[in-house]
């Protein structure tokens, strides 16, 4: 049986994100026994055609397809993806193939059944794709019941049925996913895209507005450090990026799986460097901090969320602003360049509550690192936040949570919290928001591509604050801030 995945994403901004979740897949199909071809159309300048193109030269069997966001989580700017999912790829695959199309990745895992009616499709699987793909197809090629396969969802007597998700035990099993081999990388690796590695999937914690540990669970399943890092010296010797980057929700929890990885990093002698996201407060050590630094960590994302000790119990975080303090003195100690998040906008927030957050800032985070600001929470169902916001009133009856819903504090307007942030952010240089990010400037697209070719090792988000010295010293953040004034003061009038 012939097999196509198509990785429907084509937000390419900060920057290009390669499609990991539909390459593991690709690769569990390949191990099976089955044909598979990937079609990335992140680059595609008419995907409809290249989908139609690909379809009438391939034809597949089956074709699965890709979602990675159902929006931009950008309250300021909100954009739903899944409309362009469903005119430039799910429309052009029914009219070019009569296979069987089953959806799958990280946003059908948060809303399946909703995203299968919108989309207009028969399959969809919710949670991790490799072994549930495999079974999938196998079904498919014996024409055999598929209310056994791991985590599919199937129309049956006009309702959905979902069949219970069985969450794989042992990663170090799966075929290696080496992206490398699937999609186009040197267009990736010129858009100064980091290459991805996962250590775990799972997240125990409970963040009140996330939906991570719906997705990939809520217990930690480890790989071992040496496969890790085996998987690592393949991509080296294979495409040499930049920058590696540990997609794991939270690189150090555990501590000791993230500090083995990094032992075994400086063991072996790892030419390249790496990034991380979603560093928690509450598990960073001088000694962890060190061997980061010994491991050539050219940056790290720090996810504080809230300088208030009350938003910080809101969020249902696992740690206090004394953590922060310390992962803040540690990290500053090795002088690792860190982006700190903020989120603003939940139960509880007000004026109070974000002057805390911005003096914590500025009492505690260096000047020369990057301090990324997002304003709202968008509720997605699963969440505690959704339940919340459902007992309290704060989702109208007939509200599509589909479409970007955000949290409504009782504390402040958004009109107001938004002033307020965007203030903050045209005064200080090292400051930005989603909003600044979302616009991709010629400027933007040259640095990445000089980045990539002469491989400098500063973060690019380095030029985002000398953007912004220039600003200032030009007069600009001043008409910046007249604009913004000018526009609250019409709101607050009205």
């Amino acid at each position: 049986m012939k097999v196509l995945l198509i990785s429907s994403n084509r937000e390419r901004h900060p920057w290009p994100v390669l499609p990991i979740g539909a390459c593991y897949t690709a690769s569990g199909l390949e191990k099976s026994g089955y044909e598979v071809q990937l079609l990335d159309i992140l680059y595609s300048d008419n995907p409809a055609s290249m989908i139609t193109a690909c379809i009438d030269q391939y034809q597949p069997d089956l074709v699965g397809i890709s979602i990675r966001n159902i929006d931009n989580v950008d309250q300021q700017d909100p954009f739903f993806y899944l409309e362009e999912v469903i005119e430039k790829v799910i429309e052009p695959v029914k009219k070019s193939s009569s296979a069987p199309l089953v959806i799958g990745g990280s946003a059908v895992s948060v809303m399946p059944e909703r995203i299968m009616d919108y989309l207009g499709v028969d399959y969809a699987i919710s949670g991790e794709g490799e072994d549930a793909m495999v079974q999938f197809v196998r079904y498919q090629e014996r024409e055999a019941d598929v209310s056994t396969v791991n985590g599919l969802l199937y129309r049956k007597s006009n309702r959905i049925i979902r069949n219970p998700i069985i969450r794989i035990k042992e990663l170090d099993e799966l075929a290696p996913p080496r992206i490398y081999r699937w999609v186009d990388w040197g267009k990736y690796r010129l858009n100064y895209t980091p290459y991805p590695v996962q250590t775990k999937r799972g997240c125990a914690l409970k963040c009140s507005y996330c939906v991570y540990n719906n997705i990939e669970g809520r217990q930690y399943r480890l790989r071992d450090p040496e496969s890790v890092v085996d998987e690592i010296e393949d991509i080296v010797a294979n495409c040499n990026p930049l920058v590696i980057e540990f997609t794991d929700s939270t690189f150090n929890i555990p501590l000791d799986h993230a500090m083995a990885i990094c032992r075994e990093i400086v063991k072996r002698n790892i030419r390249v460097s790496f990034n991380t996201m979603g560093i928690n407060p509450a598990n960073v050590t001088e000694e962890f901090a060190i061997l980061m630094k010994a491991a050539n960590f050219m940056e790290i994302s720090c996810t504080p969320e809230s300088g208030s000790a009350r938003m910080l119990e809101s969020l249902g975080k696992n740690f206090t602003l004394d953590d922060v303090r310390r992962a803040a003195e540690c990290l500053r100690k090795v002088d690792l360049p860190v982006v700190w998040y903020f989120l603003f906008g939940g139960p509880g927030e007000d004026e109070t509550t974000i002057k805390e957050t911005f003096d914590f800032i500025e009492e505690n985070i260096r000047k020369k690192d990057l301090v990324f600001i997002t304003s709202g929470i968008r509720i997605f169902p699963g969440s505690p936040l959704y339940s919340y916001a459902l007992e309290k009133g704060g989702i109208p009856e007939d509200t599509d949570i589909l479409r970007p819903f955000w949290f409504q504090p009782e504390g402040v307007s958004t009109e107001r919290m938004l002033y307020l942030i965007n203030r903050e952010v045209i005064t200080h240089c090292n400051y930005i928001n989603l909003q600044d990010n979302t616009d991709e400037s010629v400027l933007a697209r040259t640095l990445k591509r000089i980045y990539s070719l002469i491989r400098i090792k500063n973060p690019v988000w380095t030029n985002i604050m000398r953007r912004d010295i220039i600003y200032k010293l030009t007069g600009y953040n001043r008409y910046r801030l007249w604009n913004l004034e000018r526009k609250h003061r019409k709101y607050r009038l009205n």
